[in-house]
């Protein structure tokens, strides 16, 4: 069955990032060691965050608690998006190709201000994030509530994620999915069904 809906992860898709440019970045402005940060983003609030328990003002608090001294939440959120890189705008692009006859939308385990790092213009819709739909990959909940918004067969969606249990659980669902890897990869892929 012929795909109808395209969903993209970003966080290593769409967006790559690295661990270690935020750690860097959260030493340098709050003059913490970087081991303290890596604790923290070890610990669990990171996945409070990633399942809508927590948000910026959690993370001031506890940026706060490190360094002693105040931290206002917006400098938290900057701080946690500092793991993200420059877009893949190879892919920005492929995705508003595809989205001439595709329904195209992202599913990631992210806080919906993720979308301030989007590239100027880009635009996926719908976007599914953890943190909205308060489950997080690759559970059957956060599946479940795709399913229920696309209003599509599971066969009619198509799923890129970068993480092989995210994409396992997609294909144990009945969805067309493959792991990235790498934009020519996959730009192949999409070939191999007829995309774009």
């Amino acid at each position: 069955m012929p795909s109808k809906a395209v969903l993209f992860d970003l966080g290593g898709v769409l967006l790559p990032f690295d661990q270690e440019r935020r750690v860097a970045a959260i030493a340098r402005q709050l003059e913490v060691e970087a081991r303290d940060i890596r604790d923290l983003f070890d610990g669990p609030l990171p996945r409070q965050m990633d399942r809508g328990e927590a948000d910026e003002t959690d993370f001031a608090a506890a940026f706060a608690e490190l360094s002693g001294r105040p931290v206002a939440p917006a400098t938290a959120r900057a701080l946690i998006l500092s793991v993200f890189e420059a877009p893949n705008d190879e892919l920005w692009r492929l995705a508003g190709d595809l989205r001439r006859t595709l329904i195209v939308g992202g599913f990631s385990d992210n806080p919906a201000f993720v979308r301030e790092v989007f590239p100027p213009g880009a635009y996926i819709e719908p976007m599914f994030f953890s943190a909205e739909i308060r489950a997080c990959k690759p559970s059957p909940e956060a599946f479940e509530a795709v399913e229920a918004s696309l209003s599509l067969p599971p066969a009619e969606i198509l799923f890129i994620d970068d993480t092989a249990a995210n994409v396992e659980a997609a294909l144990a669902r009945g969805w067309d999915a493959f792991r990235f890897t790498d934009n020519a990869r996959l730009i192949a892929d999409l070939a191999a069904r007829g995309l774009p």
